[in-house]
């Protein structure tokens, strides 16, 4: 089997490929450019030239059995195999800032010459060209028509979903991939996406061990590790009994939970054990779906799954006394471990909402962490112990609001002694799936028709971000719902976002909230030691 590599959205990845090993261009959408260059790792005036491929083969086309040329006109590579109708362009120059500009683009645009040039610098320094120049790519996928007069046009590339081209090297070459971020032309159809490529040796199918297929984010970062968080609400009827309490509910609306407890959660951990993860995610489970659909809580358990609580009915906190909050959390806790076998460790309040008193509660049953609060996106920290923030009070003085509002420090030290220390993993809005792409008919901020890629997207932008712009390792957040992620039209995107976070190498892996917060909760044990 072969080791898949991802060239992410906007950017670029390298790659060594020695002689007689094939590499394999993946147009995992249909619809993305991708740039592709190749250099002498000895020489870098020696590299895949356009002009010179060109004047060779006498056209401006590409086919299957041409053999691609160097700048000193030697054999590079042969394009050995193509699934798509053929339309790739030998022509157009890499975008760059100026031609942004021309477009109209205002401040930085990411661009293919910039990628080149990064690339290089950062995995192949050896390979060092002139900053003020980029050589013409072969432009892949994409689709320039020539006219009857000579004009050209840019339009959106003809390959499908899952096509792709293998090139076979006739020499060693650095090869250098750009997933083409143009959004102000039909080049990629108006959204950049991701593709994916592999590293084939001489024998068919297999993986090349001399090649390095990571992308360039991931090589470039050395020794950054990332904790995947990967959860699942797995809220089903509850939900339409405590937060999405409504009058107007009808069975259609209970029909969505029901669908969650016995056909999206099963679907959710057929994916799971598909991609190996699923004893490497954490599901939070109200105690009312526990004891409505055991027999699929049976089988997350039977995964190897963390299993947290969320509750019984999905209650909102303010629908609440405080008696009834701490009988329903003894109750889940029951519940949960009768089921599992063992005591919960995490906690996730309904809907986010959360108090003191929860947090007090949480403490004195010795739960290990919550994940119900967003004071930072991307690392643990202590779960706050502040007293409440006052609102103001308008009929008043406003003198009697004009003061801050005392809060415990961003680097608290460790607990005090005699307070149970509770460690908070990060989540909030942003990193689930249902309020953008589930319709709730009595949830004012629930969507249901936002294009699963445009999330896809986003988190994908938040990883990518995180990895470039973060000094520390980092904890990557996703909440998934079987009520939505179930759904045939969405679960096809969780799989690829887990697939693309898988394809980022041994340095990101999935872990349990569970693990999360022993490891987090360990070092600073240590280093109050210290």
């Amino acid at each position: 089997m072969s080791q898949s590599g991802i060239i992410p959205a906007r950017k670029s990845v390298s790659v060594l490929v020695r002689k007689g090993e094939s590499i394999k261009i993946i147009n995992t959408y249909g619809k993305q450019v991708v740039d592709f260059w190749a250099f002498n790792p000895n020489d870098a005036f020696d590299y895949l030239s356009m002009v010179h491929c060109r004047t060779v083969l006498s056209k401006i086309s590409l086919s299957v059995n041409d053999t691609l040329v160097s700048s000193k006109r030697k054999p590079m590579v042969t394009l050995i195999e193509d699934t798509t109708p053929g339309v790739h362009d030998m022509l157009w120059s890499a975008c760059d800032s100026e031609r942004y500009r021309m477009l109209g683009a205002q401040g930085w645009h990411d661009n293919c010459s910039h990628n080149l040039h990064t690339t290089l610098k950062t995995d192949h320094p050896a390979i060092a060209i002139p900053d003020a120049w980029t050589p013409d790519p072969l432009n892949l996928f994409m689709n320039v028509p020539v006219n009857q007069r000579g004009g050209l046009d840019t339009q959106a590339p003809v390959s499908e979903k899952g096509q792709y081209v293998v090139f076979k090297a006739e020499v060693d070459v650095v090869i250098v991939m750009s997933a083409c971020p143009q959004d102000m032309a039909p080049v990629n159809a108006g959204m950049p996406m991701d593709c994916e490529y592999q590293v084939l040796s001489t024998a068919a199918g297999s993986t090349s061990d001399t090649a390095t297929s990571i992308p360039m984010q991931l090589s470039k970062k050395g020794g950054r590790r990332v904790k995947v968080a990967l959860s699942f609400d797995f809220d089903a009827v509850s939900h339409w009994l405590g937060t999405g309490c409504h009058p107007d509910n009808n069975m259609a609306d209970y029909s969505s939970g029901i669908f969650s407890g016995r056909v999206g959660s099963i679907r959710l951990l057929g994916v799971l054990e598909k991609l190996q993860i699923a004893d490497k995610v954490t599901w939070f489970i109200p105690g009312h779906t526990m004891e409505t659909f055991p027999e699929s809580v049976k089988k997350v358990v039977a995964s190897g799954a963390e299993v947290g609580l969320h509750g019984y009915s999905h209650e909102g906190i303010y629908q609440m006394t405080l008696d009834q909050e701490r009988d329903v959390l003894d109750k889940c806790i029951e519940v949960c471990t009768q089921i599992t076998g063992k005591k919960p460790r995490g906690y996730r309040a309904p809907m986010y909402t959360i108090r003191e008193t929860t947090v007090e509660l949480l403490r004195e049953r010795n739960f290990l962490y919550d994940t119900s609060m967003n004071h930072h996106d991307s690392q643990p920290y202590w779960t706050p112990n502040d007293p409440p923030i006052k609102t103001i009070d308008f009929s008043q003085p406003a003198s009697s609001w004009l003061h801050p509002t005392v809060l415990a420090s961003d680097h608290e030290a460790y607990p005090q002694q005699g307070v149970h220390p509770l460690v908070e993993v990060p989540c909030g809005w942003y990193n689930e799936d249902m309020m953008p792409l589930q319709y709730l008919p009595h949830t004012p901020n629930s969507h249901g028709y936002v294009a699963t890629r445009v999330i896809e997207q986003m988190w994908k932008d938040k990883f990518t971000w995180l990895w470039e712009n973060s000094n520390e390792d980092f904890v990557f957040p996703i909440l998934m719902h079987p009520d939505t992620s179930g759904m045939a039209h969405i679960i096809g995107m969780s799989e690829r976002i887990m697939t693309w976070l898988k394809g980022w190498g041994d340095q990101v892996k999935f872990c349990t909230h569970e693990e999360i917060a022993r490891d987090w909760l360990s070092a600073q044990q240590q280093k109050a030691r210290l």
